[in-house]
């Protein structure tokens, strides 16, 4: 797709197998890299007047590649000149190939370090070597400039790539350049669309009739017609009306593919390069971004510890500062974590790629990895901020590390998958099949509702849960149980964990739950012989003075002991259901509960309904125990209360 190719009209012809990476060229001004782009594509990447008036580009060219086997790529011509570094650099980071061209005339010059050094900071891992204009010198200035460019990429990931003479004019060596850049494009691997969608926008337009057109390579996921995505850093959400693929209409794009879309709602005025599609949710735009920094070795002095810089990550270009975390300044050649603080906001996701230049004089300083955005600007005071950062590096290389990253950062909250996919970056799919291996690997939990915590959170609500218990079990010896409300009253954990927690306890025998409520196994409470005696002595009390029974609190005059040594011998009775605590005035004996039922069944099978002056009649006692004994059964579920009077609630036989 060329500048101003963009048609939106069907096209005829074998539909070709798209090949998701994208080949960028690299060099000095001047040096033919427009010239090979056109010998390998037919298209004339310069487009603009200004580039056609003064034979050099200024600003990013694209074409299409078709490659035997009906294969096609993206191209991206970026500029050589040092004043339109900055469009290159945009250029550069959609990029998996590059192309670096160096003209046997002038050999390696300024930009073709600068750019040199430019690729291998955003990342660039695969390329090839085109030695330019080789009609224009003689054989020992050709291996001359070879040498040079050995010299140059000694140690990189370009030290063993293939050195192509060529001319484009003339069209020598180009058969043999050819076949090696196919062979290259084979043996790369194609950009991963998994994750959610981003393209960094490289250009807009307007084409008449269609309005605003917007157009980049996507880094990651895919996206389809009628998909909504975040316009960032704005923070606008828009719809996809159109789309096409390599100039060809199509109804998905994904990432590695050179994409146009035509958005809801858009003027020309509205977006343009430097900002972000993404999915929604996925990305928020932030002017502080930790990162890890490589300062390029040719600089002639240290980095200062807070130095004016200008940032480039996506095709996005902002100033701002980039802070050491020592005041020791840095040497060339070395790197460091350091934060940047931007100016205005950009959409940094770790792993990205970015590049820092000098304000002036405009140099590169060099580049690498953003770990994270932020949201506090550092301290240097902060001794812990490298080990934060260093961390959160560690993670991101790897999904699923990623993933128990995030986990433990949410601390005892259980997060969403769909939290978590954001966090991670990755598309939900992606996240819940690495979580179900990270439950599977007993790294991390999984909650009801698709919610996950990190295991170590399901251990701490478990020693909480014990600890708690075992207080509660000291002060109260002789409980048989205590019910969940009272047991989880203090305790931090999440909600959705206690829960988790409780069912693991009681599956593994750790807990034990009866009708008063949870117990340590073990633990279980156990009467001295004095405490036997006055158990017995109690419950031979209220057995033998059935409906006449005598209230807690004369217990201590009738017994002859006091109201502590009686409190936990009675409450044990209580929650073993040797005696039934009405209300605070009548307890009676389990027997004198059980016969109150008997007589009540009875008397409503017969006669169908009763009110408590006729219960009274019934048990033989006052309205003192009728009535609370009626209430007891309307809650246990025998009786129901129709007026004054109750019913029974289902036949019972």
């Amino acid at each position: 797709m060329a500048n101003g190719d963009v048609s939106w009209t069907p096209k005829t012809g074998t539909a070709e197998e798209t090949v998701t990476l994208t080949v960028g060229t690299a060099g000095h001004i001047d040096h033919g890299k427009t010239s090979l782009v056109k010998c390998l594509t037919g298209c004339e990447t310069d487009t603009l007047p200004e580039e056609k008036a003064r034979g050099m580009t200024i600003d990013l060219g694209f074409a299409t590649c078709i490659l035997p086997n009906n294969r096609r790529i993206g191209i991206v011509d970026v500029p050589g000149h040092e004043r339109f570094i900055h469009n290159m650099v945009a250029g550069a980071t959609g990029i998996d190939v590059v192309l670096l061209v160096v003209a046997a005339d002038d050999g390696v010059m300024p930009q073709t370090v600068e750019h040199f050094h430019i690729v291998r900071l955003l990342g660039v891992s695969a390329g090839m070597l085109a030695l330019t204009k080789i009609d224009l010198v003689e054989p020992g200035r050709a291996d001359e400039v070879t040498e040079q460019i050995r010299s140059l990429v000694a140690g990189s990931f370009l030290e063993n790539a293939p050195i192509l003479p060529v001319s484009s004019k003339t069209g020598r060596g180009f058969d043999a350049f050819y076949e090696a850049f196919c062979a290259l494009v084979d043996r790369t691997a194609q950009r991963d669309a998994s994750g959610p969608f981003r393209m960094h926008v490289e250009r807009s337009f307007v084409l008449k009739g269609l309005g605003a057109i917007v157009s980049g390579i996507p880094s990651s996921g895919s996206v389809r017609v009628g998909d909504s995505l975040d316009l960032l850093p704005a923070g606008e959400t828009k719809r996809v009306k159109g789309l096409q693929v390599f100039g060809q209409n199509s109804d998905a794009g994904r990432a590695g593919e050179c994409l146009a879309l035509r958005l809801s709602g858009v003027s020309i005025e509205d977006v343009g390069r430097g900002m972000v599609l993404a999915s929604p949710g996925y990305f928020t735009p932030t002017k502080l971004v930790n990162a890890k920094f490589h300062l390029v070795p040719s600089l002639e002095r240290p980095l200062k510890p807070r130095t004016a810089i200008r940032f480039h990550i996506g095709t996005a270009e902002v100033t701002g500062h980039l802070v050491l975390p020592e005041l020791t300044p840095l040497a060339p050649g070395q790197e460091t974590y350091v934060q940047f603080q931007l100016n205005e906001p950009v959409v940094a996701a770790p792993g990205d790629f970015f590049v820092a230049r000098l304000l002036s004089p405009l140099k590169t300083l060099g580049g690498g990895n953003v770990i994270s955005g932020e949201t506090v600007k550092l301290r240097r005071r902060k001794g812990d901020w490298a080990e934060k950062i260093r961390e959160r590096e560690e993670s991101f290389n790897d999904p699923s590390a990623t993933l128990l990253y995030a986990l433990k950062q949410a601390g005892n909250d259980p997060l969403t998958l769909a939290d978590l996919a954001r966090l991670a970056v990755l598309n939900e799919d992606a996240t819940r099949v690495h979580m179900a291996e990270r439950v599977k690997a007993g790294d991390a939990v999984e909650f009801t509702g698709s919610r996950y915590a990190h295991s170590t959170v399901l251990a701490a609500a478990r020693d909480e849960l014990l600890a708690r218990l075992n207080r509660m079990h000291d002060a109260a010896p002789l409980s048989v149980g205590f019910p969940k409300k009272d047991v989880i009253r203090e305790l931090t954990a999440n909600t959705l964990v206690i829960e988790k927690a409780l069912a693991q306890l009681l599956e593994e025998g750790t807990l034990a739950i009866n009708a008063t409520g949870y117990q340590i196994h073990g633990r279980a409470p156990k009467l001295s012989a004095g405490q036997t005696l006055l158990a017995n002595r109690i419950a031979g009390l209220y057995k033998t003075t059935g409906f006449a029974s005598p209230r807690r609190d004369e217990l201590p005059a009738l017994l002859g002991a006091p109201e502590p040594v009686i409190a936990p011998v009675f409450e044990f009775l209580a929650q073993t259901g040797e005696v039934v605590p009405l209300d605070d005035k009548v307890v009676l004996h389990r027997e004198w509960v059980d016969e109150s039922r008997r007589r009540l069944s009875n008397h409503l099978t017969q006669y169908g309904t009763i009110d408590a002056g006729a219960f009274k009649e019934v048990l033989g006692a006052t309205r003192k125990y009728a009535i609370p004994l009626l209430e007891y059964w309307d809650a246990k579920g025998l009786t129901r209360r129709e007026g004054n009077n109750r019913v029974l609630r289902e036949k019972r036989p």
